[in-house]
């Protein structure tokens, strides 16, 4: 595949994923508050929980994809997007207590958002051809 289509595809794979995660924010920072402010059941918050594993697991998917395009190194994102999947799946359960759990889901908007800017990074990256 020539240089710059496999530029191309990586970076579509990447924007992709970004738009995936800006709603898996926007998902996670609306469960957080209904959750933090005790508005919804336990079983509504795993069903949110559970629609947020699934944009996170097609975030993943994208990311890896556009890995697989590219020579840059991405594996620092690609290791990010897999430990918000698991922190995903880990909470789905419920176990910790309620302030704990408000917590850590609140994390979870600031490790999207932390993500969403290496991947806008990766993405300029792409774009101008470096190491690609």
């Amino acid at each position: 595949m020539p240089k710059s289509i496999s530029n191309k595809t990586a970076q579509d794979f990447l924007e992709n994923s970004q738009v995936i995660l800006e709603s898996l924010e926007g998902s996670i920072f609306r469960l957080y508050v209904s959750y933090d402010q005790h508005d919804i059941s336990d079983a509504k918050a795993k069903a949110m929980l559970s629609v947020c594993e699934m944009l996170a697991s097609a975030a993943l998917e994208d990311i890896e994809s556009a890995s697989a395009k590219t020579i840059l190194d991405i594996s620092m994102i690609v290791s990010r997007a897999t430990g918000i999947l698991y922190t995903l799946e880990e909470l789905s359960r419920l176990d910790l207590a309620k302030g704990y759990t408000a917590a850590a889901i609140n994390g979870l908007t600031l490790a999207c958002s932390s993500l969403n800017e290496l991947l806008e990074v990766a993405v300029d990256y792409v774009m101008k051809g470096g190491a690609v």
